[in-house]
């Protein structure tokens, strides 16, 4: 194994979200870390030619907030399906590339999953398979006897997968020892974020919204192209 990356998941995340997955031999899915209310983990921005507007997927949360992100359910009860999908057209219905990937993310948003995790996962390793990108998939809660939270999990993580090194987000860099990782022998990296905009069809340019306003545009070999013109660090 060689770099490995550690990241909770998100719903339709960013384009630097898969800037790491790129990057990434090994990726673990964080999923048996606290859920976070108001956060990236099931919601994401998207925009037309007007400000970026939340689409959030509705939990169960009420009297579980102490529950890891695999415990947390999706609440059907609410048409959220139906208006996620009715936004995507509304913005996206006449960009070149609009029709596969819709359906790609319809496949995942009907099948109704009874978890978040199970959809934010299933749909992000689709994109990947769209986008070419062929990170091998792991999940942290599947991976018994860690101990400890916060960075001592997170090497305790590095440890049982032995990477050559680990990559990181930098907001990481508030939290994260290097003597920590150099103890295990394992070099700590950080990613730097920078990202060109992309045709929108005369919308402001953008790269802060999730990684389907790409994609739908200007497509996956485009998107890659994106992502990674301007790499200077990490792997």
């Amino acid at each position: 194994m060689s770099v490995l990356v550690i990241e909770q998941p998100n719903y339709l995340p960013w384009l630097g979200y898969f800037d790491l997955l790129d990057r990434a031999d090994v990726w673990v899915w964080y999923d048996d870390v606290q859920y976070t209310r108001r956060d990236w983990r099931n919601r994401n921005r998207f925009a037309g030619s007007g400000e970026p507007i939340w689409l959030t997927i509705p939990v169960l949360s009420r009297g579980r907030r102490d529950r890891p992100i695999c415990e947390i359910e999706i609440d059907y009860r609410q048409p959220w399906v139906r208006k996620h999908l009715a936004t995507l057209r509304h913005f996206y219905g006449g960009a070149p590339f609009f029709a596969t990937v819709l359906e790609l993310v319809r496949g995942h948003l009907e099948s109704a999953p009874t978890l978040l995790a199970d959809l934010t996962i299933g749909l992000n390793e689709a994109l990947c398979d769209y986008l070419g990108i062929a990170s091998h998939f792991v999940r942290s809660s599947r991976l018994t006897g860690l101990e400890g939270s916060g960075e001592e999990r997170i090497v305790a993580i590095c440890r049982r997968l032995r990477p050559r090194a680990y990559l990181s987000g930098p907001a990481a860099r508030d939290y994260l020892s290097p003597g920590s990782f150099t103890r295990e022998q394992i070099e700590l990296r950080y990613i730097a974020y920078r990202y060109d905009g992309y045709p929108r069809d005369g919308r402001p340019e953008r790269t802060d919204l999730s990684i389907v306003d790409a994609l739908f545009w200007i497509g996956p070999e485009a998107t890659m192209e994106l992502i990674r013109r301007n790499r200077s660090g990490g792997r």
